[in-house]
C-alpha cells in the first residue's frame, strides 16, 4: 500500500523528541557522573522537589507552546510531576501499556523501556523529560483504545468513519490526586462486552498458531453430506474437532448424525445456509487459515475502537459483512432483517448517519449511470421497455416527460442521452414500496424490493449500493409506533393509495452502517464472514505498517 505514513495516527512530535534526547542523555549522565563522582556534597543539599519543578519548567519551554494543554496541566499544578515521583502510579501506567499488544495495538508505540527505567534516574533534568514522556504516552494510549491508531477514510474511501477520540484537555483534567490509571483506561475501551470478547478471541487465535494448525485442508470437488462414507470425510472431521466442534470417534469415513450437526453448527457461525450440506463455499469457509481468522479479529478490534461511542437505546444497525440489519429500541431488538448490499463494483459504505423519514410508494429517480450503462441498450432492443417497467423518460431539469415512441433511441450513447428515466410507484418498482432515508454524501438509502428470491443467497451482493430489506413492511411499523397508535393500519391505508407519501418519524433514528467480519453474537457465540469487499486486507496492511504484530 503506497503512502501508508499518513493512514497511521502520528505518534506526538514531542513524543518521539523526548525519546531521542533521552537516549543521548543517558549516555552524557553515564560520562558526567564518573568525571564528577567526588564533586562538592553543596549541590546535594538542594531541594530536589525545587529541582525537578525548575527542570519540569524549563522542559516545558523547550517542548511546548504557551497555551498547549501539558503546559496548561503543569502550570496549574505549579510545575509539579504527577508520574515521575509517585513510583505506584508510574508502574501502572506501564502496565497498562504493556498490554497494548493483547489488545491488537503495537506495543513499541509507548515508551515502555524508558518508563520502566524511570524509577531509577536520579537527575532532574532527565526526571523532568521523562514526566512529559509519561504524559505523552498517557495521552497517546488513551487516544488509541479509545478512537483506534488508522485514519480510516484515508485506508479507502468507502470506509468514512470519523473516530471520537477524546482532547488533550479532557484527559489531563481526569489526572488527580486520586487518579487510577487501569480503571481510567479500562472505561475508555470500547464499552461491549463484544469487544472483550474479542480480545479472548485474539489471545485465543494466537495459541492456536503458536501450538499448530488445524490440521489438513478438507479436499475441495465433492460435496458431503449425511448418511454418506466417503475419504474425504476423516479430513472434515480433524478439521471440525480441531475447531472445537464434537465429532464421533466411529466410523471415520462415514458422515453420521453426529458430525451432520457440528456441520450445521459450522455453517451458522460462519453465514452459510446450515443445511449440513458441505459443499465448496462450506469447504472454503472452513479451509481459512488460523492466520486469516487472526487478522480478521486484529482488523476488527480496531474496526471497534473507531465506532466506540455510546449508541444509546434506538439505534439502526447494519453489517454489510454479515448481510443483516437490525432495529433496538428501548435497549432491545425490535425488528432484524436480512439485508443485499452493494456489488464488489458498487460498493457500500461504512458510515454513520440519521434516519429521518420514510417513502411509501416512492418513485425511483434511476441514477444516470445506471439509466446510460445497463437501461438505454434495453430501451434499444425492445421499444416495449419502458412501458413493461413502469418507466418514463423525462427532459433533464424539468417535469416534461416525453413520449419514447416518438423518438429515435437507437441515435443516443451514454455520452449523448440527454433524458432522465424515472420508474414511478409500483409492485416492480426497483425501490419497492417503501424506502428508508436517512441523507448522506453517497446517496444511499435502505428500501424494499422486488427481487425477493436474493435474500435467500449466502452472500448477497448485488446492489448498486443501496440497502434492500427483507422485511421492510415490519421494519416500517416498528419505526412508526411510538408516533401513531395503529402503525400497521396506518402505513397500510398509505401503501393502498398508491401515491407516493413522504412520513416524517418524530424522532430521529441514529442509523450505524458497518464492516464487520468477526463479531460475536448474544450468546458469546464467535462468528466470521468473508471479506466480500477486500477491506480487512487494506486494513491488516495498515495495522502491520504501524507495527501491530500477529504474536
Amino acid at each position: 500500500m503506497s503512502g501508508n505514513k499518513i493512514i497511521v495516527c502520528d505518534l506526538p512530535k514531542k513524543l518521539l523528541a523526548l525519546r531521542r534526547l533521552l537516549f543521548l542523555g543517558v549516555t552524557s549522565i553515564v560520562f558526567i557522573l564518573n568525571i564528577s563522582a567526588f564533586a562538592s556534597l553543596s549541590q546535594e543539599s538542594q531541594s530536589k522537589e525545587l529541582s525537578l519543578r525548575s527542570a519540569l519548567k524549563s522542559s516545558l519551554g523547550e517542548f511546548y507552546k504557551m497555551g498547549d494543554p501539558i503546559s496548561l496541566f503543569y502550570f496549574e499544578r505549579n510545575y509539579e510531576p504527577f508520574w515521575i515521583e509517585n513510583r505506584k502510579r508510574l508502574e501502572s501506567l506501564s502496565r497498562s501499556l504493556s498490554e497494548a499488544g493483547s489488545h491488537g495495538l503495537p506495543e513499541f508505540r509507548y515508551p515502555l523501556g524508558e518508563l520502566k527505567e524511570a524509577i531509577f534516574e536520579d537527575d532532574p533534568t532527565q526526571k523532568a523529560k521523562l514526566e512529559l514522556m509519561a504524559t505523552e504516552a498517557f495521552l497517546l494510549f488513551a487516544k488509541d483504545i479509545s478512537g483506534g491508531i488508522l485514519k480510516p477514510n484515508m485506508i479507502d474511501a468507502n470506509i468514512n468513519v470519523d473516530p471520537q477520540r477524546r482532547e488533550a484537555s479532557e484527559l489531563l483534567a481526569s489526572l488527580t490526586e486520586s487518579f487510577d490509571v487501569s480503571s481510567f483506561f479500562e472505561n475508555l475501551f470500547p464499552r461491549s462486552n463484544e469487544y472483550e470478547y474479542l480480545v479472548g478471541e485474539l489471545r485465543r487465535m494466537r495459541d492456536i498458531l503458536r501450538n499448530g494448525s488445524w490440521g489438513d485442508p478438507v479436499p475441495s470437488g465433492t460435496t458431503l453430506q449425511v448418511g454418506m462414507t466417503h475419504e474425504h470425510v476423516p479430513f472434515l472431521r480433524k478439521r471440525l474437532s480441531k475447531m472445537g466442534y464434537p465429532v464421533s470417534q466411529t466410523n471415520q469415513r462415514l458422515f453420521d448424525e453426529q458430525l451432520d450437526a457440528s456441520v450445521k453448527k459450522f455453517q451458522e457461525y460462519h453465514g452459510l445456509n446450515p443445511d449440513g450440506v458441505f459443499g465448496k463455499r462450506s469447504i472454503e469457509a472452513i479451509n481459512v487459515s488460523p492466520k486469516t481468522r487472526l487478522v480478521q479479529v486484529l482488523v476488527n478490534l480496531e474496526r471497534m475502537r473507531w465506532n466506540n461511542q455510546d449508541r444509546g437505546t434506538e439505534y439502526v444497525s447494519v453489517n454489510q459483512a454479515n448481510f443483516y440489519a437490525y432495529f433496538k429500541s428501548g435497549n432491545k431488538k425490535v425488528w432484524e432483517s436480512r439485508v443485499v448490499i452493494g456489488l464488489p463494483s458498487n460498493q457500500t459504505a461504512e458510515f454513520n448517519d440519521t434516519m429521518t423519514h420514510m417513502v411509501v410508494n416512492p418513485t425511483w429517480h434511476v441514477p444516470k449511470s445506471i439509466a446510460v450503462d445497463e437501461y438505454l441498450p434495453l430501451i434499444q432492443k425492445d421499444s416495449n421497455f419502458l412501458v413493461d417497467n413502469e418507466m418514463v423518460l423525462m427532459v433533464r431539469g424539468t417535469d416534461t416527460i416525453i413520449d419514447s415512441s416518438l423518438i429515435d433511441m437507437q441515435a443516443f450513447t451514454p455520452d449523448n442521452f440527454p433524458f432522465l428515466i424515472k420508474q414511478i410507484p409500483s409492485n416492480i418498482n426497483a425501490l419497492g414500496m417503501v424506502k428508508f432515508m436517512f441523507p448522506n454524501k453517497f446517496s444511499i438509502y435502505m428500501h424494499d424490493t422486488p427481487m425477493k428470491e436474493l435474500f435467500f443467497k449466502d452472500e448477497r451482493t448485488f446492489s448498486h449500493g443501496c440497502i434492500r430489506l427483507q422485511e421492510p413492511f415490519e421494519f416500517a411499523y416498528s419505526l412508526l409506533r411510538n408516533q401513531v397508535v395503529d402503525p400497521v393500519n396506518k402505513f397500510q391505508e398509505i401503501l393502498k393509495k398508491e401515491e407516493e407519501t413522504y412520513i416524517n418519524l418524530s424522532r430521529n433514528i441514529p442509523v450505524y452502517i458497518t464492516y464487520r467480519t468477526a463479531f460475536f453474537d448474544d450468546f458469546g457465540q464467535v462468528h466470521y464472514r468473508a471479506d466480500v469487499y477486500g477491506r480487512d486486507a487494506l486494513v491488516y496492511m495498515a495495522l502491520a505498517d504501524a507495527g501491530v504484530s500477529l504474536y
